[in-house]
């Protein structure tokens, strides 16, 4: 009997201890071990302004002119960085072809910026067998930064960023946009009515105040 109860009692030490242990692990800032513990990205510091950002002018794969995301200002604005090698992106397309289709009239405004390094051969190559019915942009180094001054963080593709009709950010997406969540995102993005046009960045970062028109 004695034999059972000092058993019984042993059993119960080792519960408690396996217990207490399971609850240091748990707790916020139980694990002292560097290697348990689980590392936090930190965040991207900017290294412009959003409106230095807004400004950033990238090669049209179209030709013509140099584009910037500041030129489409009064529109609500879907800026997709993508990529010919990344499977989820071409996957994406059609549904942006659908969505400019659809809400152009309504002040939509689709960019894709390409972010292939520097090959815009093979970005071409590769539009000319999609149907694509808005605007390509070739990314360069500065994408990240531009990414960054907007408050997001260009770890992975597709990525997304809504503008309103002021190019202020709604919304910054990393990932495959699903259909549902696209509408839902740029309807509300067109529902917001536009402001003044802002002037051009200073060095400095700053805008100069502008005079609302008459």
């Amino acid at each position: 009997m004695q034999r059972n109860t000092a058993l019984i009692v042993l059993l119960l030490m080792a519960a408690a201890a396996a217990g207490f242990g399971v609850y240091e692990w748990l707790k916020p800032g139980g694990s002292t071990n560097p290697e348990d513990a689980t590392v936090v990205p930190q965040p991207v510091t900017p290294v412009m302004s959003a409106a230095q950002a807004l400004d950033l002018r990238f090669d049209n794969l179209e030709g013509g002119p140099a584009r910037n995301l500041a030129d489409w200002h009064g529109k609500a604005v879907l800026v997709n960085f993508w990529a010919t090698w990344c499977g989820p992106c071409r996957e994406e397309i059609p549904l942006l072809v659908k969505l400019q289709a659809e809400y152009a009239g309504q002040g939509l405004q689709i960019v894709g910026i390409a972010t292939d390094e520097t090959d815009q051969k093979k970005v071409k190559d590769f539009l000319k067998h999609m149907v694509v019915n808005y605007p390509m942009l070739m990314g360069d180094e500065n994408v990240s930064s531009l990414v960054a001054g907007l408050g997001g963080n260009l770890m992975g593709l597709p990525y997304t960023l809504m503008l309103d009709r002021n190019g202020h950010v709604l919304k910054l997406h990393a990932g495959e946009l699903h259909p549902d969540e696209a509408e839902q995102l740029v309807q509300t993005a067109l529902i917001l009515p536009a402001g003044p046009v802002a002037a051009p960045a200073n060095a400095s970062g700053t805008a100069p105040a502008t005079t609302p028109a008459n």
